[in-house]
């Protein structure tokens, strides 16, 4: 190529680049926090374009566009707990977008600015569940809302009491947050959920990960969070009512609540109501699966200062939840005979009556809660909660009227932390907590306590700070936890007995996050978590629900190999001790011009892991149960969590997820029981403005399918148990009564209208009426699970 060719391509570049580059522009912007001023990571702006394109905030809520014309461009800019936004980006200039916190709507996100993401969880994989999402599933239970969440599924224990399960671990190792405080009730085993109404909170997360250094030893398989209404000032009276009807169990169910807020004060009260009857199969009615639910909760917000403001909440929730009756056996025949049908023993018409067996909850939480922002990014906390929780269960038996479980639990929460900004790019959080809890048994039930009186005192110390380095964050955490307990109960002969013994240990985490980035997000972290036993893990005496249980200091093994429940063994002679887990997860997000996929990959060990499983039939003075036994061993767990959604053209969107997870006893080699199977979901939506008279119409498909569970231990049937054919001591395999249900395809859909400020939603779950059975659900082991279930809600804002 000459010299004078190169001479023209340059002198034909630099006359045709003013009119290229007239063409061109950057769209650039920052996303602030209307009130607090800091800027949102994260939030999504999306040009109105076609096809649309969208990118995310950095961590200084910075966003950049390249496009072709130089000329404003429309935008819709959307963050979870904030109003959507409609801006016109000007080009080549920096654009300043201020959202406002969402006053109406769900919200994660408090009016003091809170991030979404807080010190302690950021590098941690966080889901969280939006108003529409939360105001669809009117009469859902947590743990089943909550199952909707890649990694996040449910143990069942019939229709009426889920518990949820992040990644393969429930019970009290998921920390339940009930607006900021631990969730005050027995939780302990798979039949005891969480009395919360979801109607009454505005957000939900999960964080999916080892935060224990955030919230402690509860948390060391996640953390559930519940944020009640945000209580905005400035705001005339507002509110909702709403009412519903569902099918299966011809439930009914209503609710309201009101809000207002003044310049320096604001307010809100309201209250749900759930009344169903029994629930059917797609071919039988299970009796005795009813439930009747009342709430009510109510805050209050004040402004003492402009940096000081005070805060109080009350919230109250009564439920009367029935059990499949065929659950129930009184000789070995009937047992087996329980276990071995097609379809349940006991089956009557359909009624709104809960008889035995079932479980009668009633919980109240008080908090007062007062903020303080003395001085630019620093900003203190002091928190108090008191809980009561009343549960009483009762059984098939000849003193029906009396209950054979009587417990009230009561809760006493301090806590007290400081955010602040060290530095420019360091900034953490420093707190403390007391916890005291104190649980008794109510005299009259005529059996030993299934669990002892106890008292229980935590205190914590934890110290979390992060370091921000260009496009990446590090983030430590340490805590130290003390616990004292004292217990007093009966053995098995009714000779009294107590105890008292501590547990103390520090937990650890370190974090990374870094924006690969406009559209790449990767975070890690790997921790390290601890869990003390719970009562009912320790003590568990007898029969609970349709079971015998017996805890780690309840049976010995004497010296022919025989169990032995004759004395209830001290802790300091027994081998006892707490979990330790250490987890390590990876996430990576990306978000495209019309698309989001994020995968996060886990890997956790566990010492010391305490789990229940079968040891053979014991008979009682009801008659022969299945009996389960706590054992412990070391655990190790690993899994997938995958989600991809896609904006289609015109009006159609997208979502596939699924999760995976793979566990193991590895000191013997064994696979765990009772964690979840491979499952796969979809959702295809179609929305749109302005269709015939309605102002908004959404409607979609959620198919969805969950895999047979082929981790699951062998199985050794009632029968041969009963009839002695087989002999099982602790050395023997681990089993299972009953081999694990088929895997299944259920057909899900709902569709939504509104019109001015009404809203009708109309929700349909197995529409297909697919007889099936879920590994997680108990009773699976009497009947199928449940058929289809037509719901119709109507909903009036103001």
């Amino acid at each position: 190529m000459t010299k004078s060719l190169y001479l023209g391509i340059l002198g034909l570049f630099l006359f045709l680049s003013p009119l290229w580059a007239q063409g061109q522009a950057s769209l650039r912007g920052i996303v602030y926090d209307a009130q607090s001023k800091e800027p949102l990571i994260g939030a999504i702006i999306q040009l109105e374009t076609e096809p649309k394109i969208r990118q995310a905030s950095d961590k200084d809520g910075a966003f950049s566009f390249e496009v072709q014309k130089k000329q404003p461009f429309n935008a819709q800019l959307f963050y979870m707990g904030y109003q959507t936004q409609e801006v016109k980006l000007e080009p080549d200039k920096v654009n300043l977008i201020f959202l406002e916190p969402d006053e109406t709507s769900l919200t994660a996100v408090e009016v003091q600015g809170e991030k979404f993401r807080q010190d302690g969880t950021r590098s941690l994989s966080i889901s969280n569940i939006g108003s529409e999402e939360i105001g669809r599933n009117v009469t859902a239970s947590l743990g089943t809302l909550l199952g909707g969440i890649q990694g996040v599924s449910f143990a069942s224990f019939g229709s009426n009491i889920q518990l949820p399960i992040i990644h393969g671990l429930y019970g009290n190792r998921i920390l339940i947050l009930n607006n900021g405080f631990k969730h005050g009730f027995q939780n302990w085993g798979s039949d005891h959920a969480p009395e919360i109404d979801i109607q009454s909170a505005e957000s939900i997360s999960v964080v999916k990960g080892a935060a224990a250094v955030r919230y402690g030893p509860d948390a060391l398989g996640g953390a559930v969070i519940t944020e009640s209404h945000s209580l905005p000032f400035q705001t005339g009276l507002n509110g909702s009512i709403s009412s519903g009807f569902q099918t299966n169990g011809r439930g009914y169910n209503s609710g309201f609540n009101l809000s207002e807020g003044y310049d320096r004060f604001s307010w809100n009260f309201g209250g749900n109501m759930n009344i169903v009857g029994d629930r059917q199969t797609p071919d039988y009615m299970l009796t005795n699966t009813g439930a009747r639910e009342y709430s009510i909760y109510s805050g209050g917000r004040y402004k003492i200062a402009e940096n000081l403001v005070a805060r109080a909440n009350y919230s109250f929730m009564r439920q009367n939840l029935g059990i499949l009756r065929a659950s129930i056996g009184s000789s070995g025949a009937a047992l087996i005979r329980n276990f071995e049908a097609d379809r349940p023993v006991i089956i009557r018409d359909f009624s709104y009556d809960i008889n035995e067996p079932n479980q009668f909850v009633t919980h109240h939480l008080a908090s007062v809660k007062l903020d303080w922002n003395p001085w630019q990014d620093n900003y203190f906390s002091f928190r108090y909660a008191f809980q009561s929780n009343a549960r009483e269960e009762y059984d098939v038996r000849r003193n029906a009227d009396l209950p054979i479980i009587d417990l009230n639990l009561t809760t006493h929460d301090i806590q007290a932390d400081w955010t602040h900004r060290l530095a420019p790019n360091i900034e953490g959080v420093i707190g403390g907590q007391l916890l005291a809890q104190s649980n008794g048994n109510n005299p009259g039930t005529s059996v030993t306590p299934f669990i002892p009186n106890y008292e229980s005192f935590r205190a914590s110390l934890f110290w979390v700070e992060t370091l921000s380095y260009q496009n990446s964050e590090w983030e430590f955490g340490l805590r130290y936890d003390y616990e004292r307990n004292s217990v007093a109960g009966r053995e098995r002969t009714q000779a009294p007995f107590s105890d008292l013994f501590t547990f103390s240990n520090f937990s650890a985490s370190l974090g990374y996050i870094n924006q690969i980035n406009n559209t790449t997000t990767f975070r890690s972290n790997v921790g390290t978590g601890w869990r003390p036993p719970n009562m009912a893990e320790l003590y568990s005496f007898g029969q609970h629900e349709a079971r015998q249980m017996f805890g780690l200091l309840r049976y010995e093994e004497d010296s022919e190999g025989n169990l032995r429940n004759d004395r209830v063994v001290p802790i300091a002679e027994s081998n006892v001790q707490a979990e330790q887990s250490y987890k390590w997860v990876n996430e990576i997000e990306v978000i495209g011009q019309n698309n989001r996929f994020s995968a996060s990959v886990y890997a956790n060990y566990i010492a010391n892991f305490i789990f229940w499983r079968p040891i053979g039939v014991v008979g009682t003075l009801r008659g022969p149960m299945p009996t389960y036994i706590f054992d412990q061993a070391n655990a190790f767990f690993t899994g997938l969590d995958m989600t991809y959604e896609i904006q289609h053209s015109g009006n159609w969107e997208s979502r596939i997820g699924g999760s995976f997870i793979w566990s193991q006893n590895v000191e013997r080699n064994e696979p765990l029981i009772n964690q979840p199977p491979i499952n796969l979901n979809y959702e295809l939506a179609y929305s749109k403005k302005n269709v015939g008279p309605f102002d908004n119409l959404k409607v979609a498909l959620q198919p969805m399918y969950t895999f047979r569970q082929f981790q699951a231990p062998r199985e050794i049937q009632i029968r041969d148990l009963i009839e002695g054919n087989v002999q099982i001591d602790l050395s023997s395999e681990i089993f299972d009564f009953m081999a694990p249900p088929p895997g299944y395809f259920l057909l899900n859909g709902y569709a939504k209208v509104e019109k001015g400020k009404f809203a009708i939603g109309l929700q349909v779950h197995n529409s297909l009426n697919t007889r099936y059975r879920d590994y997680l659900n108990a009773m699976r082991f009497f009947a199928d699970d449940l058929g289809r279930n037509i719901m119709l809600n109507v909903h009036y804002k103001f």
